[in-house]
């Protein structure tokens, strides 16, 4: 339409809409697509649950969405593929803000913001200080319809560095946060939420054999591989594809000695992951993680939160809802549930305190229990934590 308007325009103005139409071409074509997955299984009904709480088009307002869960369970893909079917909607003002906790870490705060204003505006920014980067970002940014994701945020400063109030933001602005803690995103009054689900046991599947073998169906002689590893990964994301990938272009037995390894040793990077959550914990709130990780997964909330009020002396409410809120264990029919992952994680940091079962803080393999009794040489934490077990 613009072209055949152009042929007949006359009134002098021609070379703004040349150039309109130049910088929207240019914008569509030069736009930055991010990998999302390699085999995106399951991202698509995710995805559309995202879409649906962005309440894409309406425009009379900022809409923000906290995308949470468990690290390892698709959190950044799906925030990734939303980022991908958006992103030309918004005249090439977005950023896709990668890894800020662990760049916050070791940047700072201002760096981050900086990364933010480059990438909107296509132009190198240095700010100098955190209060003249609030400023600037809310002058810059409030005339502008922007797309910002924020991906693995850990701390509300973060947010308030970046994206302190609604109105730094042009109605009609889209920001996407993914994070662990439920909290901090009530913390920021971020009201649309949504908690990531686990994936079916065919999905599950898809992804553990695309992964092994590159194909959606494996060979009927993998069924018992392919059982082991889907009851080692538990459905997350993260394990399936690190698990398959280990198995790929291996023999029967090759896979079986493989999967022998995952029994003794929990997979390095999937623990790497897993225990962010759990290093993020005040000492009080580990010390409830280890208890329940190790004793109590499965038990009625109420007894939990009685045994462990009882030991550690204070109310255990707080704690418990704090290990909620950061993905660590969930409450389900009034049952204290863990995924079978961060429940190994659990373990295996207990397990580190020491080679000798009677001087680990906790038990709860039934052989060392016995063996200990029989020595007669359990410690006083140890049996504490025994007693509730048995």
């Amino acid at each position: 339409m613009h072209i055949v308007f152009l042929l007949f325009c006359r009134d002098g103005y021609e070379y703004l809409l040349i150039e309109r139409i130049l910088k929207e071409v240019s914008q569509k074509i030069n736009r930055r697509l991010l990998h999302v997955a390699n085999y995106p299984v399951g991202l698509k009904p995710r995805m559309d649950k995202v879409m649906s709480h962005l309440n894409h088009g309406s425009d009379d307002v900022v809409h923000m969405i906290g995308i949470w869960g468990t690290g390892g369970i698709g959190k950044s893909t799906i925030a990734r593929a939303v980022y991908n079917s958006i992103s030309d909607q918004f005249d090439g003002f977005c950023c896709f803000l990668e890894n800020v906790r662990e760049n916050s870490d070791k940047y700072g705060l201002v760096h981050l913001q900086e990364r933010v204003l480059s990438e909107i505006f296509r132009d190198e920014i240095t700010l100098g200080n955190l209060s003249n980067g609030k400023s600037t970002m809310e002058r810059r940014l409030c005339g502008k319809k922007v797309l910002l994701v924020l991906d693995d945020v850990d701390q509300t400063g973060q947010l308030q560095a970046i994206v302190g109030e609604p109105n730094w933001l042009c109605l009609g602005s889209r920001v996407i946060i993914t994070t662990r803690d439920s909290g901090l995103l009530r913390k920021h009054n971020v009201n649309v939420t949504y908690d990531v689900e686990e994936l079916s046991d065919y999905e599950a599947r898809q992804l553990l054999t695309w992964n092994a073998f590159k194909v959606d169906k494996a060979d009927t002689r993998y069924t018992t591989i392919l059982d082991r590893a889907m009851r080692y990964a538990s459905r997350l994301p993260l394990a399936l594809e690190v698990i398959g990938s280990n198995l790929f272009r291996k023999g029967e037995e090759e896979c079986m000695l493989t999967l022998d390894q995952y029994d003794k040793y929990t997979d390095k990077e999937i623990d790497d992951i897993l225990k962010v959550s759990y290093v993020s914990l005040d000492e009080d709130e580990k010390k409830v993680f280890l208890d329940i990780a190790c004793c109590f997964e499965g038990y009625k909330l109420s007894d939990v939160e009685n045994i462990l009020h009882a030991h550690h002396g204070s109310p255990m409410r707080l704690s418990i809802e704090s290990l909620i809120e950061k993905s660590l264990i969930k409450i389900d029919d009034y049952l204290v549930t863990l995924h079978q992952l961060i429940r190994d994680m659990g373990r295996d940091i207990v397990r580190q305190e020491s080679q000798e079962p009677a001087k680990r803080s906790r038990l709860w393999f039934w052989e060392e229990v016995v063996q200990v009794l029989e020595q007669n040489n359990v410690s006083k934490t140890a049996f504490v934590r025994l007693s509730f077990r048995l």
